[in-house]
């Protein structure tokens, strides 16, 4: 049998078994049991104004038994359990608990999904599709209250005043505003409440690490209310030291960011947000070091007492200023609703890092102007009612300029290529993307959905380079690319019974071609393509104490975006075709009163089935590497895992001297990966344990938090990347910390 379509297979064979004993569970289950049919309509949880996101999402526990989990992942709210999407999602309280206090982090929250924060970019991968190049889009799309983030460094921050997070597995090209081959992260922010509260979050750990947040939202009038946020953090020590110039390395210098919103409801039909946030944070990292068993071409580097030590001339820093504003209306017609979200964001980045590791430094490159800007527009049409036949049309408007000027290269021998290189490139996107879905249960608890967005992009590229100087030389060429591309989705799902939906789907998706900013001499890259085939069931048993969603997935996936360094500096290229399929399983359990299991895994296998024209490395005995073409077939995608797995347990408890207490303890295991498709530079497998005691006052003002996070105190590499001066090795994931938060409700 073929191998791709197994899993689909006995997927559908587990459905079949787990319906058969219906009568019996039902009785078991009870009303109570029942799973909403339509989230989204009367009577279900509020929605967060103008976005259709909602606002009281997790209402995780309930006396009876597990609460349903509301998420947009169709654009509408529906509950967790009707969606025929692999998803995880989990409210901003459970996030606390489970020590995820930054994107950093989330991959605790889902399995198959691999975090990593390079050279300053938030770099997220789904079922081992990602990028590790920092200045393109990633195929993951973040989207923060309905508005997608192009640029990567926009991706780190902080999660102090977040409603919901989730994570939805797959390409999701049809729906949502920008096409993403990997999946889709969805953050939503708390909405603004006509009553007074807040809260205030104060926090210290080890590591010299202070930190505060607070939020506050209030009624200004009968028809306004507005919410303000805000947080600043810093760090005093670093996790290592530079032994050539004395200071710490991997320290946080500061964070600062705020989000203000206001809400206008003229009347009970319109909601009308207007969102204003800014971040400004700097880091010192990305301080290199050889990777373990290699050397480089050059001395220079003396004995290394940590993972997180380094002999550079200079410190590796990295630092974003930005933000943007948004107006979200929505307004509910008789026959649909109508949701606009226009946005427009602006930031710039900057980045200096020595990349030799040594005294005195071989190579440096640095930019201290990577500005971005984007304008976004969406309009969603959504049918109202309850009937067979809902609908969904809209289109999406994307304006973006990505740039990095000013970039300047020196390079000192041994090391190869020219002694100053400089460059200045600036992308400019522009698309539309006009999209329709449509679900019709043409059958008693049998739908069948379709989807189809047609996208028209156009991608230019100016710049300068100059090689010999740091200044600017001739200019480069304008040039442009365009792509016309077609994508679909196509669902059927069935009630087997109340509490258990069975689904099979069939979705393309594109990542758009482009330009590479750092090089704009190298020649364009074109879009990535893949077709993902998706099988599962989405149940709940006992009552509701029980959760269980399996799904199996099979992609193929064609003309890969690789990223590859070179001379010129790192660039994206198009290389290869791949397979992938697996299964993802996610489990929640009330096992007894406050006493809460859940977890999940996914069995990964990600392979190129074609990529003759790969680079390769071979390390040199006397220091460096060879770097040469090879064919790659049969090598692991970079980022994926074969297996990884989350389990966490949650209790809750009243005390007899009053109050009560919230135990937690999460273990992440993440299987072995590579780097490069080479399959040469890896990160072994690990496992992340957090931890927390969160003891609450019985007026439920005050609360008090004893945390630790990486309890096994592993060090995971963020990146590793193979030169022909050597291997290079970064540990920008953080060491064992631990401290306390007390927070304050008003």
């Amino acid at each position: 049998m073929n191998t791709k379509f197994e899993l689909f297979l006995a997927v559908s064979a587990i459905a079949v078994c787990v319906s058969a004993p219906a009568t019996a569970q039902m009785a078991a289950i009870g009303p109570e049991g029942a799973a909403n049919t339509d989230a989204g309509s009367a009577g279900t949880s509020p929605q967060t104004p103008t976005t259709g996101t909602p606002s009281g999402a997790s209402a995780e526990l309930t006396q009876e038994g597990l609460g349903d989990i509301v998420v947009t992942a169709q654009r509408r709210s529906e509950s967790l359990q009707r969606v025929p999407i692999a998803i995880t999602a989990a409210s901003g309280e459970t996030l606390v608990n489970t020590g995820i206090s930054d994107t950093a982090a989330l991959n605790t929250l889902a399995p198959g999904l691999n975090v990593r924060s390079t050279t300053g970019a938030y770099q997220p991968s789904i079922r081992g599709i990602g990028t590790s190049a920092s200045v393109v889009e990633n195929p993951v799309a973040l989207y923060v209250d309905g508005v997608y983030l192009p640029q990567q460094r926009e991706g780190v921050r902080e999660l102090n005043d977040v409603e919901q997070i989730a994570v939805l597995k797959g390409p999701q090209g049809t729906l949502f505003g920008r096409n993403a081959t990997g999946g889709v992260i969805q953050i939503t922010t708390r909405a603004p409440s006509h009553s007074f509260g807040g809260e205030l979050n104060l926090r210290r750990e080890n590591y010299n690490m202070t930190h505060a947040d607070v939020y506050v939202t209030g009624g200004l009038t009968d028809t306004l209310a507005f919410s303000a946020s805000g947080e600043i953090s810093h760090q005093g020590t670093g996790w290592g030291r530079n032994r050539s110039t004395g200071n710490d390395t991997y320290y946080l210098d500061h964070r600062y960011s705020g989000r203000a919103k206001l809400l206008f409801q003229p009347d009970a039909a319109t909601n009308i947000t207007l969102i204003g946030d800014y971040t400004d944070w700097q880091q010192f990292t990305t301080d290199v070091q050889p990777y373990p068993g290699t050397s480089f071409v050059y001395g220079g580097i003396g004995p290394l007492r940590s993972v997180y030590d380094t002999y550079g001339q200079s410190d590796g820093q990295v630092g974003f200023k930005g933000g943007g504003v948004s107006l979200n209306a929505d307004h509910e017609f008789d026959f649909a609703k109508l949701v606009s979200i226009t946005a427009y964001r602006d930031g710039n980045g900057f980045f200096d890092f020595d990349f030799s590791g040594a005294t005195p430094t071989r190579q440096r490159t640095f930019s201290y102007h990577q500005p971005s800007r984007s304008f976004t527009q969406e309009i969603q049409l959504l049918s109202s009612g309850s009937g067979p036949f809902k609908w969904v049309v809209g289109g999406y408007m994307f304006h973006y300029l990505n740039a990095t000027n000013g970039l300047s290269r020196l390079r000192v021998a041994p090391i190869s290529g020219p002694g100053m290189f400089f460059s200045s490139g600036k992308e400019i996107s522009d698309s539309l993307a006009p999209f329709a879905q449509a679900d019709w249960e043409f059958l008693p608890a049998t739908k069948l959905t379709f989807g189809v967005r047609y996208t028209h992009e156009k991608r230019t590229i100016s710049g300068q380079t100059n090689t010999g100087s740091f200044t600017p030389g001739p200019a480069v060429p304008k040039s442009s690319v365009t792509i016309d591309k077609t994508t679909f989705r196509v669902a059927l799902t069935h009630d087997f019974r109340p509490g258990l939906l069975g689904y099979l789907s069939f979705n393309s998706g594109i990542k758009s071609g482009g330009f590479n900013v750092i090089a704009p001499r190298s020649p364009a890259y074109l879009p990535e393509t893949i077709k993902a085939y998706e099988g599962g069931f989405k149940s709940e048993f006992f009552g509701r104490k029980l959760r269980f969603n399996v799904g199996g997935f099979y992609y193929d996936y064609s003309n890969i975006q690789v990223n590859r360094l070179t001379p010129a500096g790192q660039i994206v290229v198009n290389g290869a075709q791949a397979e992938l399929y697996g299964l993802d399983v996610d489990v929640d359990a009330l096992i007894a009163r406050g006493l809460r299991l859940s977890g999940g895994f996914e069995m990964l296998h990600a392979k190129f089935t074609d990529y003759p024209n790969g680079v390769a490395s071979t390390p040199i005995a006397t220091g460096g590497a060879l770097i040469q073409t090879a064919d790659l077939s049969g090598r692991r995608l970079p980022l994926s895992q074969k297996f990884a797995g989350t389990a966490g347990i949650d209790y809750d408890s009243d005390l007899a001297i009053g109050g009560k207490i919230h135990l937690n303890a999460t273990a992440n295991y993440n299987g072995q990966y590579y780097f490069e498709p080479d399959n040469f530079l890896q990160q072994k497998s690990y496992t992340l344990v957090n931890a927390s005691i969160k003891y609450t006052l019985p007026n439920n003002r005050y609360s008090l938090s004893v945390w630790g996070k990486n309890l096994l105190d592993k060090r995971v590499l963020s990146q590793a990347a193979s030169l022909a001066q050597g291997y290079i090795a970064v540990y920008g994931n953080a060491p064992l910390t631990y401290g306390v938060t007390a927070q304050l409700k008003f």
